[in-house]
Parts: C-alpha cells; structure tokens; sequence
C-alpha cells in the first residue's frame, strides 16, 4: 500500500513510499527500525525524524583498538582484497593520489601507501583517526565538504560502506565528482538489500541498522547515478555472502551435529566455535585453488542474480 507524509526520499524527495519492514530495538531505549521503500525510484530508506549522519557514540567500539599494533587490528586477508581494488584502479588509468572518505582506523590508506599510491583518508570519529594517526598515517578529522579539501585536487576517491550512511547521497556524489580531476575514478561499496543474505535473515540482518539512513540494489543504485550525476559507470558488481549468514546456517547445522564427549555443547560455546571460524575459513579458502575457484563461480553466480551482500560499483568523472 502507497502511503503519503511519512518522510521524504532521500534521493528523489517523494513523499509517496510504502511501508516496509520493522526491527524492533534490543531495549526500550532503542526503539524500532522502520524502513520505507520509495514508491518513485524505490530507494528504501530509514523513516525517522531525527536522522543522524554521524553519532559518536555509535563508533565507540573503536576504543577496543586503541594502542594496539597494526599486526592486531589490520587483518591481512583484508588487505589483499584492497590490493584487488588497487588492481583495479590501475587497469582504467586511474593515477596516483587517492583520498579515502570515511577511511576508519586506516587500513585501506595503509594498504594503498604499501602499493605506491599516495593516499591520505578523511573520518570523523577521533577515536578512528587517533588510531590511524598513532600509525603514522595521513588521516585527519575533516568533513567531506570541508574548503580544505580543493576541487579537482585528486585522481580518485574512495568510500567504503559510507553512502548509506548518507541523508543525501545525491549530494555527496556531487562532491567526490567536485572532488576528483576530469577523468578521475570514484569507487564505493554497500551493502546489498537484494541480497541473499538480507532474504534469509530478514530484519535480524545486520546491516539494518540506525546509523543507516539508506538502503540500495544495484538497480536502484544505477538509477540514482543516472537520474541525478553526470558521472559514467565503469564497473558494478554484487558479490560474496557475508559471516552472518555462514553463522546462521552453522548454527543450524550445530544443532544436530555439534557434540563433545556425548554432550551437545551450549549455544553460547556453539556461537563462539562459530564466530571464531570465519577467519579460519577466510583462510582455507585463500589457501586453497579448488576453494578459490569455488568462491569465484560462487560470486559469478551471486553478481549474475544481484544477490552477493555487497555492492560495488567504480565511476568516472567526466572530461
């Protein structure tokens, strides 16, 4: 059912949506999650009257990392991923200097300076930078839409799971395009709310959350770029299934099978047996050529159908 006067899309401002799904919070302090779906461009979004782009207090689980060392925070198989984006970059000529937007602790700043690239990232949770800066890092507490961050200044821009955190992702990539030089790259990843993992799980998916404020698929996020930028898709993708839904499906699995010493183990033991194999598993199947191929044909499969948890999409400023 289409309904009117709820909360404007934060792409295409209709107030014409339709009711989606509600998360209930953990408590009553948190309240629920409702979710709309535009009923114009069907961007599906958080309806809330006090969205907040940025509330410190979400980010405090980066005290846990505080004056730890890189070896213990920045895990390698996620590094060689982002050497895969720098692959990328390379193969549409995208230069040299990169500036990550909402770059966290470091890591793929990090990554990039290793490769030769010369990086610099932008967060604004001090708690992040202090870390990034501890490393020697050129990371700074800056806005986006900062004057000191000049236009045209940079060969490619790079936001890691950031639009969705955005009350007007239309603006923002604006600015990246502002941002980088005629012909320059902008790359972004989000999550998937085609995806399989979000259909399986339902509301308990993680990635419904309150400090995110919009949700895309790869359709609805080729229509924003279309519709509203000047900008030239390069290349998208939808790909892999995330740690979640492997830990669902384990744990139904360790319901039947799991046993030790004739006693079936608790769920709480079950969920740390669990969590603490995803990096095993990360592991195997990078060890592994029968297992990469596998993951290979798995994201072929998952791109094709637009199911994989994760979008990817690179883009080009045009001359």
């Amino acid at each position: 059912m289409i309904i009117s006067g709820v909360f404007p899309c934060p792409v295409c401002n209709s107030a014409w949506s339709k009711f989606l799904l509600e998360k209930k919070g953990n408590n009553a302090d948190e309240g629920s999650i409702t979710l709309y779906s535009c009923a114009f461009c069907d961007t599906v979004y958080l309806g809330s009257d006090n969205q907040v782009e940025y509330d410190e207090q979400l980010y405090a689980y980066y005290e846990a990392y505080q004056g730890k060392n890189k070896e213990e925070i920045f895990n390698p198989l996620t590094r060689k991923s982002y050497c895969n984006v720098l692959r990328l970059f390379d193969v549409y000529g995208g230069g040299k200097s990169i500036l990550d937007v909402g770059c966290g602790k470091g890591d793929f700043v990090d990554a990039a300076i290793d490769e030769g690239y010369n990086a610099e990232g932008i967060e604004l949770s001090p708690l992040a930078v202090n870390i990034a800066q501890g490393f020697g890092l050129p990371v700074s507490n800056m806005d986006f839409f900062s004057s000191d961050i000049k236009d045209s200044s940079k060969d490619i821009v790079t936001m890691f799971e950031v639009i969705e955190h955005l009350s007007n992702p239309v603006h923002f990539l604006d600015r990246a395009a502002q941002v980088v030089k005629p012909g320059g790259l902008i790359y972004l990843t989000t999550p998937n709310f085609n995806s399989l993992d979000r259909r399986v799980l339902s509301v308990k998916w993680n990635a419904i959350h309150r400090e995110h404020l919009v949700y895309f698929t790869p359709a609805t996020l080729l229509k924003l770029i279309h519709k509203n930028t000047g900008l030239t898709v390069l290349h998208i993708e939808s790909k892999n299934i995330s740690s979640q839904l492997i830990n669902h499906y384990k744990r139904i699995g360790d319901r039947f099978k799991i046993k030790r010493n004739d006693q079936y183990v608790s769920k709480i033991k079950q969920h740390k047996i669990n969590s603490e194999s995803i990096d095993y598993i990360r592991i195997q199947i990078d060890k592994s050529p029968y297992m990469r191929f596998i993951k290979q044909s798995s994201n072929l499969l998952l791109n094709v159908t637009s199911l994989g948890s994760t979008i990817v999409i690179l883009l080009r400023r045009r001359w």
